[in-house]
Order: structure tokens, then C-alpha cells, then sequence
């Protein structure tokens, strides 16, 4: 077994910029708006391709019997991961949980983790309504053609910050932001509000209101954002940054020069998310890593090196803790 990378899947949006291409070393048209690069999906009509190894052409979810996933996802792969140029602001939005989305279109349901690679001075989030405004309030000024702008909480970000956007929270990236997007593996999504904007065809992006106010949750906005503690060791730190149902997160920094050693088992498979720097990744094969690069580790491969040319931050993720 070896570790497995996979071709980047370059999608066009209204919203996108160009920074995937000129900053992060993706192949992807400069002159186009290229919104996100789904580095790991599973979605269907839009797998990830594997792009080396003998497994060079396979569908991600055609890996499923070759002890890849691991014991506790061995039927699907259960994480999608993405990176946003949000250039411009997203449509304000929301996503159903497993139970609503199987229910109606008989698919996954959508719970996500953001993580701020990169943000101008003043970017900012939308998470969830103010205080005072309740969603009966919203769905009234919607039916009423009433402006709905000042109804929400915005928050400031910054590079490194960290945010929990559970399925039935309503958000939207405002603009000025590289984010890497850790998601169960879904891409439903209801439009609330798109900002009276029109597409390239002249018409409004359509609105899914129905289906947003059958899954809108009241969530405190002051539970989004995760605050990161730190455990030092001799050459590396690491936070353990999300540990839920869906997906374990931690993030680790390691010092220039220094080597990272880990190993998976039969339980999961793990990914890696280069966020900052440069170096390697080393096991039955060997790969340069840099900021942007995401990678699958087998649940089969065992040990595995990561050393680091300069200090190099990544993210590691599972589906579940040993």
C-alpha cells in the first residue's frame, strides 16, 4: 500500500477568484473565477481521481474494497475537502441534516469545518442571526420582500481562526477569504438570500426557501468558533480541534528541519491538509508537500514520516479517534 494523491477538481462560481491557481499551485485556468478545489470527493459525478500508483484512474469510492477506508468506513468515503476563494460574498445559505437530506433526495447530510487559510483585513463571516431576531422574523421578511441584511451576526476572521458550522446553522463567507473546508460528504445546499445578484445568463441564482426553513436551527453563534489550545512537544505542536461523529481534526506545527512520524491501522484511513510551508511525506513512496497538497493515508499503510524543509502547519483528519 502506498500514499494515495488524487487530481484537484476545479469548480466555477460566480463568487471565485483565481488564488488556487496563482497561490496554491493548482491546475487551473488563471482567467476563469475558480471557487473551490475539491481536493478529496466523493461526490458522485465529481469523484476524486487517483493520480498515481497502481491505482492511477480509479474513482476514490471505487477503493472501497481495497482496504483503504478502514473497518469503520469501509462501504463510502465518508469526508470531502475542499479549498474556497471566496472573493466575493457566498449566497447566504444552509445545509439539512442526515436525516432530512436522505429523506428527501436520498443523500448524506452536510456538516462542515472551516478553517481560515488566508483572509484580508476586514473579512468577515455570517453565522446564524443576531440576537433578537428569531426565524419566524426572517421567514416574514423574506415573504414580505423586506431587506434581511442587518438580521444576521458577522464575525471578524483571520488567518488561523477555526469554525464548527453544524448542518441547520445559517452562514455565509463575506468576501476576502481562502478557506480549507472539512464536510461530510454532501453538496446540498439551500439559498436563503444571494444578494439580488444575477449569473453570467442574466437571471437570479434560484432560492431554495422551503427546504431552508424545514432545517434552519437557532444555534448560539458564540458555539461556531473553536478556541485552539495547544500541547508542545520536542519538535512539533499539536491541537486537537474537532473530535465529533462526522470527522477528528487536530492540527499540527511542525519545526523546520524536524521529522513528524505517525501510522495508521485497520480502523480509518487518515488525510493530510498542508496549510503552511514546505516538505515531504514519506512511507512505501515519497511526495512533496506544500500548502494546498492533500493526501489520503490507507487505513493499511502503517507507519509514515513527514518532514518538514521549512516550519510546516498541516491538518490531520479522520473519520473517527482509534
Amino acid at each position: 500500500m502506498y500514499i494515495i494523491e488524487f487530481e484537484d477538481i476545479g469548480k466555477e462560481i460566480i463568487w471565485g477568484g483565481n488564488k488556487l491557481a496563482s497561490t496554491y499551485k493548482k491546475d487551473f485556468d488563471k482567467s476563469k473565477n475558480i471557487a473551490e478545489s475539491w481536493n478529496i470527493s466523493p461526490i458522485k459525478g465529481s469523484e476524486s481521481i487517483v493520480k498515481n500508483g497502481v491505482f492511477k484512474g480509479k474513482a476514490i469510492n471505487e477503493l472501497a474494497s481495497e482496504n483503504i477506508f478502514g473497518l469503520k468506513s469501509k462501504d463510502y468515503f465518508p469526508i470531502f475537502i475542499k479549498m474556497i476563494d471566496a472573493n466575493k460574498k457566498l449566497s447566504i445559505q444552509v445545509h439539512p441534516n442526515e436525516e432530512y437530506a436522505m429523506k428527501t433526495h436520498n443523500e448524506h447530510g452536510k456538516n462542515e469545518m472551516w478553517y481560515i487559510m488566508d483572509a484580508e483585513l476586514d473579512a468577515k463571516l455570517l453565522i446564524g442571526l443576531k440576537s433578537g431576531v428569531s426565524v419566524d422574523m426572517l421567514k416574514s421578511a423574506l415573504e414580505n420582500d423586506e431587506n434581511i441584511e442587518d438580521m444576521f451576526h458577522y464575525e471578524d476572521i483571520k488567518k488561523g481562526d477555526v469554525f464548527y458550522i453544524p448542518s441547520g446553522c445559517i452562514h455565509a463567507i463575506m468576501g476576502g477569504a481562502l478557506i480549507a473546508e472539512i464536510q461530510t460528504p454532501s453538496n446540498i445546499t439551500y439559498r436563503i438570500y444571494d444578494w439580488n445578484r444575477v449569473g453570467d445568463n442574466g437571471e437570479k441564482r434560484e432560492l431554495h426557501l422551503e427546504d431552508a426553513f424545514n432545517v434552519i436551527e437557532p444555534f448560539c453563534v458564540n458555539d461556531t468558533k473553536i478556541n485552539k489550545t495547544y500541547k508542545s512537544y520536542d519538535n512539533y505542536k499539536i491541537s486537537h480541534i474537532i473530535d465529533n461523529e462526522f470527522f477528528c481534526v487536530d492540527e499540527i506545527i511542525l519545526d523546520e528541519g524536524s521529522e513528524y512520524s505517525s501510522s495508521t491501522n485497520a480502523e480509518c484511513f487518515e488525510i493530510i491538509f498542508i496549510l503552511d510551508g514546505m516538505g515531504n511525506i514519506s512511507a512505501t513512496n515519497k511526495i512533496d508537500i506544500y500548502a494546498g497538497k492533500t493526501l489520503l493515508i490507507p487505513s493499511s499503510l502503517g507507519s509514515f514520516n513527514v518532514c518538514a524543509d521549512s516550519e510546516l502547519t498541516f491538518l490531520m483528519i479522520k473519520r473517527l479517534r482509534y
